[in-house]
């Protein structure tokens, strides 16, 4: 789709721990490219049955499902930053109420690695953003949420931006939401085991 290049290489080769901003934002661009295009590409396989090779094959039809991953990945990376504010959360102590500027800043770097995408307002990535601010913000009253909670609210931000009219998915809402929480997890999982957090809270944050 061109959202990003090597994706699956990317996403599961064995890299060195997670341990400063850049490679945070390595994870978050990475990860969120393949949530929200995961998402959005097998939702509309299993939509089409036994006809989605010919769906897919149409050219109108291919370049709405790069617009809806375009227009889906602004709310994994929201996703994606609630999880990992929670998850850095514990490491960086005293300092944790300027994590949120930290990370909306990753994501920031995240976003200026790609161009505009076609057919999409010049104010998109300003947007996408401020979406990463907002839901970062909600984290702030109250200790993290579950991982197996945060596909809420953006998942229905990506079951909008679906590539097939939305009188025909109205009930599919379900199956989207399930699949964020599937990769979430999956995503939580893996940060885990790749994050240095001491490291990585001092690196975002500084050391006090």
């Amino acid at each position: 789709m061109g959202l990003i290049d090597n994706l699956v290489s990317t996403v599961f080769r064995k890299d060195p721990p997670i341990a400063t901003a850049g490679g945070l934002v390595d994870f978050l661009d990475a990860r969120a490219a393949f949530v929200a295009q995961k998402c959005v590409v097998e939702f509309c396989r299993v939509r089409a049955g036994v006809y989605w090779q010919k769906l897919f094959s149409e050219e109108e039809f291919r370049e709405k499902l790069t617009a809806s991953c375009w227009q889906s990945y602004p709310p994994a990376v929201a996703m994606l930053a609630e999880m990992l504010e929670g998850m850095i959360r514990p490491a960086a102590g005293l300092r944790q109420r300027r994590l949120p500027d930290a990370i909306e800043a990753v994501a920031a770097a995240a976003f200026e690695r790609h161009p505009l995408p076609a057919g999409e307002p010049d104010d998109f990535w300003t947007k996408a953003r401020e979406l990463v601010r907002e839901r970062l913000q909600a984290t702030q009253s109250d200790a993290p949420r579950p991982v197996r909670l945060m596909a809420e609210p953006m998942a229905r931000l990506i079951h909008k931006a679906l590539p097939i009219h939305q009188s025909l998915v109205g009930h599919d809402y379900d199956y989207i939401r399930n699949n964020l929480r599937m990769n979430l997890l999956r995503a939580h999982e893996d940060f885990l085991k790749a994050a240095d957090m001491q490291a990585l809270a001092d690196d975002l944050l500084g050391r006090v």
